[in-house]
């Protein structure tokens, strides 16, 4: 009986177990276009980051800066796990994307990532 009652202990733990790490995830940055760190020949028309989990639009968004620190965004927009950033016409150099993210159950993730235009 006491065996049984261990077994029973066990099996319970490790589903408890098993279902809290799941709800401890975050949204974390899957991909990028243009991906982190590379270099476009062109001005893209936008930042697209996709996420591991789905956001919460209201809570979630995305800047882009030149090297000078200027903003050069129009302002982000989120559907389900993508993020999508509006840029002006960017002309040759380096970019910072920084985001914050929220994530459907409700855990906060941040970064920041380098792209550039040009040669």
């Amino acid at each position: 009986m006491i065996r049984n009652l261990l077994a029973k202990f066990a099996i319970i733990s490790l589903a408890v177990v098993a279902t809290t790490s799941f709800a401890e995830a975050h949204a974390s940055l899957d991909s990028a276009s243009p991906a982190v760190g590379s270099t476009v020949s062109s001005s893209p028309g936008q930042v697209t980051l996709r996420f591991t989990e789905g956001l919460e639009p209201k809570f979630s968004g995305a800047q882009v800066h030149n090297s000078a620190g200027a903003r050069v965004d129009t302002g982000s927009s989120v559907s389900g796990s993508t993020m999508r950033v509006g840029v002006k016409n960017l002309g040759p150099g380096a970019y910072t994307v920084e985001w914050h993210a929220l994530s459907v159950d409700t855990h906060k993730t941040q970064g920041s990532f380098t792209f550039h235009v040009g040669k």
